[in-house]
């Protein structure tokens, strides 16, 4: 395992500890950022049990992506100096990427898409070429387009391509730098929460 796999590993339970520990604690400023990352790290490189925390949270997502990894540093902006570098409508295609690559993505993989056809396999640049270029491409457009209408998630799209290309992960597909369980999760409960709130806010 490279260090930059090890690393990666690491940073996102990181930045969810500090995430936390800075909610918790209410401290802002750079000072505050700095107690909070010192203990998450703390946190992170402990022994638990004979093993660090990367160690124990690999059995839950052995690849986090690198879109929940870019809205956790968004939050921790957010919570610690009312750096809001997301608007509304960044937001809104955030959750919507993810939820739809979750309804794409985690049913086929269970074997329930049409043919026994799998989404995942769109991800494996050498299993099958020409499908995998295709997806490949649909996102580099995706990421461009959004960019071009000043929509700041292109941004992540493109993260997430670059570190698919640098092989910032332990897996080469591209999937699992686009999207994780937390992240799918995330997106289809806010996508809900958005659709109640048009639609029960429209009705009066």
């Amino acid at each position: 395992m490279t260090t930059s796999v090890i690393v990666w590993t690491a940073l996102v339970p990181w930045l969810l500890l500090v995430w936390i520990f800075q909610r918790v604690s209410g401290l802002s400023g750079l000072g505050g950022l700095f107690l909070v990352s010192a203990l998450a790290l703390g946190v992170v490189v402990f022994p638990w049990l004979g093993h660090p925390l990367p160690y124990w949270t690999a059995g839950l997502g052995a690849n986090f992506s690198v879109i929940l990894a870019g809205l956790l540093v968004l939050a921790i902006l957010r919570g610690g100096f009312s750096c809001s570098l997301f608007r509304p409508r960044d937001w809104r295609a955030t959750w919507c990427f993810g939820a739809l690559g979750a309804i794409l993505l985690y049913p086929s993989a269970l074997g329930l898409g049409p043919g026994g056809w799998d989404a995942y396999a769109l991800g494996w640049p050498w299993l099958s070429w020409g499908q995998s270029f295709f997806f490949f491409a649909s996102v580099g457009v995706a990421s461009a387009g959004l960019i071009l209408v000043g929509n700041r998630f292109g941004y992540l799209l493109l993260l997430a391509l670059l570190a698919s290309a640098l092989g910032m992960q332990e897996s080469d597909n591209l999937w699992d730098y686009l999207l994780d369980p937390a992240y799918a999760s995330a997106s289809l409960v806010a996508v809900l929460y958005l659709a109640g709130r048009r639609y029960f806010g429209g009705r009066g």
